[in-house]
């Protein structure tokens, strides 16, 4: 691929702040080498738009971020037709006797489009990251309209014709799994599940963030996001950036806040919702209290 290395490594992952494992790694390279878009689904919070980020940072080209929801249309992916440039130029051809029609002017021609993400991505001289974040918010409409830029590198504009990729990008789609993806787009995508770290790794990837933090503290950390994750009564897991927040926030306070009472002055950080803090305060208050109480 035009303007990108032949690989990719672990060390220059890290430079970018991310720490993948062996999959991870070996999908960031086929993406790039076979030119194949990847599908990453997992829980929110797992690293899947964090995974674009790094890469774009370590090729050191551009990232184009296209935030999926619901009702999202081709035309804020694609680009439109400048209405008012085009009203402009009609008045122009009224009232110069030269022009014999509008058609002069050639109103429908890219002069007159505004580019948005998609068609950006594909016009640049030299590959860029396209991410598409949360693709599973979009319709059905939207995903099947993205089959052709996904399969073949072009999209059909009906004013200006079939415009093909410049370069290819390299493009990501995240999803956490709110409505099913359908087989047309898997099939045209490498696939990425990603679901929590293990533990190990977890607590290497918040030390790679907050490298001035101590062993043993990164690894209460992790125990502690681990065991309101496995907590079925949560409604919303921390993610492993507010792990690292978290870390952050103990190397100002001290690590004393990572305990009973002081760690209720913070939860905040990791959980987000009243119920989750209510939950999490009887599961601490649970664990301090001794057995047979």
């Amino acid at each position: 691929m035009s303007g990108l290395p032949d690989d990719i490594s672990l060390q220059q992952f890290k430079e970018a702040a991310y720490l993948p494992n062996e999959e991870i790694l070996t999908l960031a390279k086929l993406a790039i080498k076979l030119k194949k878009p990847v599908l990453i689904e997992g829980p929110p919070g797992t690293g899947k738009t964090s995974l674009a980020k790094a890469i774009a940072s370590l090729l050191k080209t551009e990232l184009l971020r296209i935030q999926c929801f619901e009702g999202i249309t081709a035309e804020q992916v694609i680009g439109e037709f400048n209405y008012q440039k085009q009203l402009i130029a009609i008045e122009l051809a009224k009232n110069n006797d030269r022009i014999k029609s509008i058609d002069e002017y050639n109103i429908f021609s890219t002069e007159y489009f505004i580019s948005r993400p998609l068609l950006l991505a594909l016009q640049q001289s030299t590959p860029v990251v396209l991410l598409f974040d949360e693709i599973d918010r979009a319709d059905e409409e939207f995903e099947a309209f993205l089959l052709e830029a996904l399969g073949e590198n072009q999209i059909t504009i009906p004013e200006l014709g079939t415009i093909k990729a410049t370069s290819s990008p390299i493009v990501f789609l995240t999803s956490n799994g709110t409505r099913e993806l359908s087989p047309a787009l898997r099939r045209r995508s490498l696939y990425l599940a990603l679901d929590y770290p293990e533990k190990a790794r977890e607590k290497e990837i918040i030390r790679l963030h907050v490298p001035e933090l101590d062993e043993k503290l990164a690894e209460k950390i992790v125990d502690l996001l681990r065991k309101i994750r496995r907590n079925e009564n949560i409604r919303q897991s921390p993610s492993i950036s507010e792990g690292i927040e978290l870390a952050q926030t103990l190397m100002v306070l001290g690590s004393e806040y990572l305990e009973m009472p002081k760690i209720e002055e913070i939860l905040g950080l990791i959980v987000k919702n009243s119920a989750d803090i209510t939950e999490v305060r009887r599961m601490l208050v649970t664990e301090k209290q001794p057995s047979g109480v």
